[in-house]
Formats: C-alpha cells, structure tokens, sequence
C-alpha cells in the first residue's frame, strides 16, 4: 500500500485495542494518517499506539455504550488534530446463543455496540464535517453475516444486516456534503475473538465447516481487511459510495463443501 496514501488526514478508528481494529490502525498510520485510536481496553489500546508505524496513533480509552461517548470523540479528536477526515466504526461484539434462549440484555448489548453506537458516531462526526465544509469518508465494518444468514447469531446478523442498510441511507442522504459512506464485510478472519472459540473440540469442528463453505479455503487476515478499509477511505475510491464491499474468499458469492 502507497506509504502516502492518506498523508496528514485524521482518522478515528474504533474497535482499536485488537483484531481487525488494530491492523486498521497499523494501515491507517503506515499510509501517512493520524490515528485516533478508540477502545474501551485500554491495555490493548495503549498496545496499539506504541507498536504503530508512520504517522501518529493517539489512544482513547471509552466505552462507546457510555452517554454521550460520540460527542467526546469529536471534541478531542478536533482538540488534539482540529478536525476528522475518516472515521472507521469497526467496534462490535459477536456472542452466540441460540434464539430461544436469546436474553434481552444480549440482545440490548450486540444491537447497541454493532448499529447504535455506529449511528450516533457517525452522525456527530457528519456534524463536524458538514460545519467544516471538506466532506469526509466514513467506512462502517459489517460483516458477511449480514447476508449470509446462520444459526446461533440471530443478533449479530440483524446487527450487521442493518448496518448494511444504515451505510446505504447515510450514503445518499450525505452525498451532498461530499461525505462518502461505505461499509466492509469480513468474512471468516483469523481474530483473537476467533481464536478464542478453537479452545474446544466443539469450537475447532465448527470452525473446519465454515473453512469447507468458503471458495478459497482459508480464513481472512485482519491486515487484508484493513487494506480493503485503507481502499474505500482513499482518494482511489473517491466515486464509490453506498456500496458494501465483501471481504470473505467469496462466501457470499456461494458456497463449496469440502470434507
């Protein structure tokens, strides 16, 4: 990726202490940005900053469920850099229980952290950016699940399924204050969150299925999701805009089975 390719623009990334959050970060910095890094970890966050290389990655440690928690985004990031050019809502939660046994409070969580928090981010940012008058680029990190449906996940697929809605609606309305707005689907990618749910027999055979329904046959790199994220937020997709573009070795295209 063009070293320079978003010199000087200052980029807000959420979801940043690990994963796919994190690669962001590294991409965003390596291509010349200045990084304002969210997260309600702060350890990984702080993790994060340090092991960055390029521009600047300045640390906020904040739970997005929290009040108001949107408005003091903006505030520092304009305190600390005077403004925002990108924001990636890449923050999310991605528990698993069966429909019936769905709790309220889960639901309440998944729905809040995935599509709420995105929304009101995203809206106070377009704010700023409409009073600034330059425009900006916003890159929401949905998922494959948000068209691919699958068990146990009822909350998380209505999640990213509107969010994959919500880019398209921000999109059209903000086209005239040239804010593009554009989302990225992940498929299967080798994350921490992922990691974690090898630790059991149940988990690793679960895992060899979903590997067997992808084309490629081989789970993402939370780097290659960033590349695709450093893409849309760049002037070289400066004529797209409402479009979700799916990263998942082309399991949303159709499914193989191997095994």
């Amino acid at each position: 990726m063009n070293a320079t390719l978003l010199v000087e623009r200052v980029v807000v990334v959420t979801g940043a202490a690990s994963g796919i959050g994190r690669e962001i970060v590294f991409a965003m910095a390596g291509a010349g940005a200045n990084v304002f890094a969210v997260d309600r970890d702060g350890r990984g966050l702080e993790e994060t900053c340090s092991l960055a290389e390029g521009s600047s990655a300045v640390p906020l440690v904040l739970d997005l469920l929290e009040d108001g928690a949107e408005k003091r985004i903006v505030e520092r990031a304009v305190d600390v850099w005077g403004g925002i050019d990108v924001l990636v809502n890449c923050a999310g939660v991605f528990p698993s229980s069966p429909a019936l046994e769905l709790a309220d409070r889960e639901w309440d969580l998944v729905l809040g952290l995935n599509l709420r928090a995105p929304f009101l981010l995203s809206q106070a940012v377009a704010r700023h950016m409409v009073g600034a008058g330059r425009g900006g680029t916003i890159v929401n990190v949905a998922s494959a699940a948000g068209a691919i449906a699958r068990p146990g996940v009822a909350h998380y697929c209505a999640s990213k399924a509107a969010l994959i809605m919500l880019t398209k609606v921000l999109a059209i309305e903000w086209a005239e204050h040239d804010i593009r707005v554009n989302a990225v689907a992940p498929g299967l990618v080798e994350t921490p969150g992922v990691g974690d749910l090898l630790t059991t027999e149940e988990g690793r055979r679960e895992h060899e299925q979903k590997l067997a329904k992808i084309p490629m046959a081989r789970a993402g790199q939370p780097r290659e999701i960033a590349e695709t994220v450093i893409f849309l937020t760049s002037d070289a997709a400066s004529f797209i805009t409402g479009h979700t573009l799916f990263a998942d070795g082309g399991y949303s295209a159709g499914h193989t089975f191997r095994g």
